[in-house]
């Protein structure tokens, strides 16, 4: 049967990357393993991305960073939970061969730098099928 998995990570502010512009990014210290079909992510901001005005949120891989993310317009500017399913057209790919490590952006409304606070734990959920005979 599938076996249906999670990974999870809690990602600070300043744990993310400055792109050197509005954007942020942090890699997920736990990879999607081999074969994994992702399904969908969701966001629980304990605490708001602030100090800018926007904070918008999209999940992927390196090179694809809204690869799991088929709507890129939710927010984590303020406390709440938000989430997108995977687009469909990247779900079944031939790449998830591999591992894939999962890539979280936030991107502000100017700069990223301005950002002085935030706090989100991500779940990316997946399934894991048995391998073709």
């Amino acid at each position: 049967g599938m076996i249906k998995s999670i990974v999870s990570q809690t990602l600070d502010y300043d744990d993310f990357t400055d792109g050197g512009g509005a954007a942020g990014s942090i890699e997920f210290d736990t990879d999607l393993p081999a074969g994994a079909i992702p399904l969908a992510w969701r966001a629980k901001a304990t605490d708001g991305f602030t100090g800018d005005t926007s904070a918008v949120i999209s999940v992927g891989i390196d090179g694809d960073p809204d690869k799991y993310s088929a709507d890129t317009a939710q927010s984590v500017f303020a406390a709440g939970t938000v989430g997108s399913l995977v687009l469909a057209e990247d779900a079944m790919q031939d790449d998830f061969a591999t591992a894939q490590t999962p890539v979280v952006t936030v991107t502000a409304d100017a700069d990223w730098g301005d950002v002085d606070g935030g706090s989100m734990v991500v779940e990316i959920f997946y399934i894991e099928p048995e391998p073709f005979a």
